[in-house]
C-alpha cells in the first residue's frame, strides 16, 4: 500500500462547470450540451481507481478502520464507503452513475446505518441530463435536477475531479456553489475555499499540500451538518480527511490512512 502519486494523463476539457454560474436559458454561451443550455466548461479528470482506508473518529474517539472503494471505468463510476462503528453497526454509503457535460452525474445514492432500513434519493435523468429526483424517505417531492448536482460524497470526488483538470481554480476566500442531494432534499450547498497550503492537516501525508473546503451555514436552516473537506495533492486531490459537525453535536471524522490499488474483480463487477 502507498500513499505515492501515479503519473496521471492530461486532463480531458468537458462542459464541467461550478454550479455558482448556471446558465441562464439564453444561447449565448459556446459549449456542448450538458442540461439547462449550453455552457463552456473547466478542464475535468476523474481520479484513478483505488481502494482508501482512513481512520475513523467519532467525538475524537478513535473506532475502526474504514473502507473507500473509488471505482472509475470508462464513463461509469462507483463509490462505496462502509464505516464499521460499533455498537451502532456500519454506516454505509454509495453512490454510483456516470459523466456528462458537467462532471460527475449521480444515478443513485443510498445510505444505511446499521440495522436501520436503507434510504435513497435516485436521479431521473433523460437524455439531455436534465430529470426529476426521487427520494424514498419523501415521494412527493421530486425536484429538478440542476445542472452539477451531487451527493454529500459525490461532490468531494467532483472537486478533485476539478482540481486535476486544472490546480488553478478555488483560490483562498472564493465561494463554489453546488447543488447537492440528501436524504430528501436538494439544495445549493455554498463552499468556501481557504486555498492551497502546506500544512500537516492530514498527518499520515506529513507536511503535504491541500486544500481546504469549508461548507457555509445555510440561511434557510442554520442547524443543519457543519462540512470541512481536507483535499491532498498527494491523493491527486482525492479527501485526505473529512470532519461532519451533526446538528445533535456529535463529531464525524475520517482521516486518511492509505490506500491500494483497486481489487480488479471490483472493475469487473
Amino acid at each position: 500500500m502507498s500513499s505515492a502519486p501515479k503519473k496521471r494523463a492530461q486532463p480531458k476539457t468537458t462542459n464541467t462547470v461550478s454550479s455558482d454560474t448556471l446558465p441562464d436559458g439564453k444561447d449565448n454561451q459556446q459549449g456542448k450540451k450538458g442540461g439547462l443550455g449550453d455552457q463552456t466548461g473547466q478542464a475535468f479528470q476523474l481520479p484513478e481507481s483505488g481502494t482508501y482506508y482512513f481512520d475513523a473518529y467519532v467525538d475524537g474517539q478513535l473506532y475502526q478502520t474504514a473502507q473507500l472503494d473509488w471505482i472509475a471505468l470508462g464513463d461509469q463510476y462507483r463509490l462505496y464507503i462502509n464505516i464499521p462503528y460499533a455498537i451502532v453497526g456500519p454506516f454505509i454509503f454509495e453512490s454510483r452513475g456516470s459523466v456528462d457535460a458537467y462532471g460527475i452525474a449521480p444515478a443513485i445514492y443510498w445510505t444505511q446505518r446499521g440495522d436501520k432500513p436503507p434510504r435513497y434519493s435516485r436521479f431521473d435523468r433523460d437524455g439531455s441530463g436534465n430529470g426529476k429526483m426521487y427520494f424514498s424517505e419523501k415521494p412527493d417531492h421530486t425536484p429538478d435536477i440542476l445542472p452539477g448536482t451531487q451527493d454529500r460524497f459525490s461532490l468531494m470526488f467532483q472537486l478533485a475531479s476539478l482540481l486535476n483538470g486544472s490546480d488553478k481554480i478555488d483560490e483562498a476566500g472564493s465561494i463554489r456553489g453546488i447543488p447537492v442531494v440528501d436524504y430528501n432534499t436538494l439544495e445549493m450547498w455554498q463552499f468556501k475555499s481557504y486555498g492551497e497550503n502546506e500544512s500537516e492537516d492530514i498527518p499520515s501525508l506529513g507536511k503535504s499540500i491541500n486544500r481546504h473546503y469549508a461548507l457555509m451555514q445555510r440561511e434557510s436552516s442554520p442547524y443543519k451538518r457543519q462540512v470541512d473537506i481536507w483535499l491532498a495533492k498527494d491523493l491527486d486531490w482525492l479527501p485526505g480527511r473529512m470532519r461532519s459537525l451533526e446538528s445533535n453535536g456529535r463529531v464525524l471524522e475520517l482521516i486518511f490512512k492509505q490506500r491500494a490499488p483497486i481489487d480488479s474483480s471490483k472493475l469487473i463487477n
